[in-house]
């Protein structure tokens, strides 16, 4: 039996308390920021089907400012998701080196697009006569 007046927790006490020394309720902290980033998603997911209803070529003049700016909206939710609820926040160099290769790949297959848009072939070496 333990003494009532030591200051070292008895047995029964120490086994009750979790083994990472976390309470009840300080999960919260964890779960906080998730909730942001949830809401964060839900804000701009509304601000985008906002966007949706304004004409922007014919404020700005140009042709796809629609586009472009539904794209920026999107990307920043994605960028949210993936540091977020994918984890690649505290990710290390592993996973890093592969996801700025296929950046690069997708820049390039863009560029070959815009390319192709630019200086397109209008005729083909087959003739129908």
């Amino acid at each position: 039996m333990a003494d009532p007046h030591s200051h070292a927790p008895s047995t029964a006490a120490a086994s009750a308390e979790p083994a990472h020394g976390h309470g009840h309720g300080n999960y919260l902290h964890h779960v906080r920021p998730y909730l942001l980033v949830g809401a964060a998603l839900f804000v701009f997911t509304v601000i985008t089907v906002g966007l949706s209803y304004v004409d922007f070529d014919h404020i700005f003049g140009s042709h796809g400012m629609n586009m472009k700016i539904g794209l920026t909206v999107a990307t920043f939710k994605v960028c949210l998701v993936g540091a977020w609820f994918m984890h690649l926040k505290s990710e290390k160099g592993n996973i890093w080196r592969p996801l700025i290769f296929t950046f690069i790949f997708v820049t390039g297959l863009f560029l070959l697009f815009l390319l192709a848009w630019v200086d397109p072939i209008h005729s083909t070496s087959f003739t129908e006569h």
